[in-house]
């Protein structure tokens, strides 16, 4: 197999007072190692709606370096979704130069047996009276591992700033791996921010309850990551594109969804079945 990297460079400006919604899909039909260094430009009083989803095979090795420049009032909805990856590494910066700005970055990772997903995220505030939500989560199975770095920045001045990060994560096997780094770094004293971690098995409480009234243990598993996965996919605003990645969501976590539907926005019905998520 070819193993070489290929890289490609994007960049992208939505013009003041504009509105755009982005879709990106990374599917193994289209790569195999592969490096993209994407620069974005948000102008004045403009927004993006972007939503990258990931979909590769266990040889895959792909990095997206993406880089989002806000200008004075604008505002950034990004949605990120990795269903399988053999080496995958996403780095987000973004940078709030003008005030009135809101970011928002969601991520959600399912992976299994040895796959391994990064996400590296950092929230510029250099200016004051802007807002950033992030939130990453993840369910990692087998020997798979994942790793959140995420920092949040407020410069000296950046003044009524309002950041809050957040990253959970389910493990399933006491082989699965998870190292989560949440970071605030604030130099400005009128903020609001605030950042946190939680990692840990299925809540066996809620599996209690759902057993006792009739509903067997797997289907309760199913349930329960299905909520918990849903908290991310449901801040996807394309009706069309939601309907779809809820429906591969509960595919992949019912073992269906093979890397093998190549173009994951296209195929309905899987070609090919194997374990995925337990």
């Amino acid at each position: 197999m070819d193993t070489t990297m290929e890289y490609l460079e994007n960049n992208i400006v939505v013009e003041r007072n504009q509105y755009r919604q982005l879709v990106v899909i990374d599917d193994t039909e289209h790569l195999q190692a592969h490096e993209e260094h994407c620069d974005i430009v948000v102008g004045e009083n403009a927004s993006l709606e972007m939503y990258r989803i990931q979909n590769l095979d266990n040889d895959a090795n792909l990095v997206t370096n993406i880089h989002i420049h806000q200008q004075r009032d604008s505002k950034v909805h990004f949605v990120v979704i990795s269903f399988n990856a053999g080496e995958l590494r996403n780095n987000i910066v973004v940078d709030i130069d003008g005030e009135g700005c809101e970011t928002q970055v969601y991520g959600l990772y399912l992976v299994d047996k040895k796959q391994h997903v990064e996400n590296y995220l950092k929230i510029n505030h250099n200016v004051p009276h802007c807002s950033s939500d992030t939130r990453f989560k993840g369910i990692i199975d087998d020997e798979a591992s994942a790793v959140f770095n995420g920092h949040v920045y407020v410069a000296p001045g950046a003044q009524k700033t309002d950041a809050q990060q957040n990253n959970a994560n389910i493990i399933l096997t006491s082989t699965a791996k998870i190292d989560t780094k949440p970071f605030l770094e604030i130099y400005a004293d009128d903020v609001k921010c605030s950042h946190g971690t939680s990692t840990g098995q299925l809540d066996q409480e809620a599996m209690f309850y759902m057993r006792q009234r009739g509903i067997s243990q797997a289907n309760a598993r199913m349930l329960l990551m299905y909520a918990f996965a849903a908290e991310i996919s449901n801040h996807i605003k394309i009706d069309s594109l939601h309907v779809t990645i809820d429906d591969m969501i509960k595919r992949r976590l019912r073992g269906e969804l093979s890397a093998c539907d190549h173009c994951v926005l296209q195929c309905k019905n899987p070609v090919g079945h194997h374990k995925t998520l337990k």
